[in-house]
């Protein structure tokens, strides 16, 4: 008797378990992506939530964040920047989005088409401020996604300087995977959301 109420609460475990909703995670960045030990060498930290920043370093060629702290980070959609602007930012229809590859953060010619466009426009606005949010797909951790998001935003920076936009007029932000445009577990969602969105001011 004992021994047959046992195998029903075995049953009914197993059951269950068997029945309960799984949650796939997608898989994770492979052994090519960049280790979380090299995220201390982007100035990054894992603090977690958007990095902000802005300045001239990138077209010196170095990072424009340093180790330690020197990253603002933002509340909702007013960010704080080192630039000292914390207005609020706005879609302008007149600047595209532009898409990157899985785990990459280099322009296609296509992203580059797409800001030889925008940059167009920045010229006939000088006196728009611009930020570029960077953002990833939902694979990796949060504080990798964090650093390549600001990479891809940093990417399209470099661009719009040497093409002549001034640095002083141009912040950067990462969001990392904590705002994708488009929900999903597929690589039509996840391609729509490794991408730099621009947002002005002024």
């Amino acid at each position: 008797m004992k021994l047959l109420r046992l195998l029903a609460v075995i049953l009914l475990v197993v059951s269950l378990t068997a029945c309960s909703k799984k949650n796939k995670k997608p898989p994770l960045l492979s052994d090519t992506a960049m280790p979380s030990e090299n995220l201390e060498d982007t100035g990054l930290g894992s603090s977690g939530g958007p990095y902000v920043s802005s300045g001239s370093g990138l077209d010196q060629g170095s990072s424009t964040a340093s180790p330690g702290g020197s990253w603002s980070e933002s509340t909702g959609d007013m960010p704080l920047s080192r630039s000292g602007y914390t207005g609020e930012w706005s879609s302008d229809p007149n600047l595209s989005t532009i898409y990157f590859d899985y785990n990459s953060f280099e322009l296609s010619s296509q992203a580059q088409a797409t800001l030889d466009r925008d940059i167009g426009y920045l010229r006939e606005k000088p006196s728009l401020r611009v930020l570029l949010e960077g953002n990833c797909d939902e694979r990796g951790t949060e504080e990798y996604n964090q650093a390549l998001g600001e990479r891809r935003a940093l990417s399209a920076r470099e661009y719009l300087i040497n093409q002549g936009i001034n640095a002083s007029r141009i912040d950067v932000i990462s969001y990392g995977e904590l705002r994708p445009a488009v929900e999903g577990n597929s690589e039509s969602a996840w391609s729509k959301n490794r991408r730099v969105e621009f947002k002005v001011a002024g």
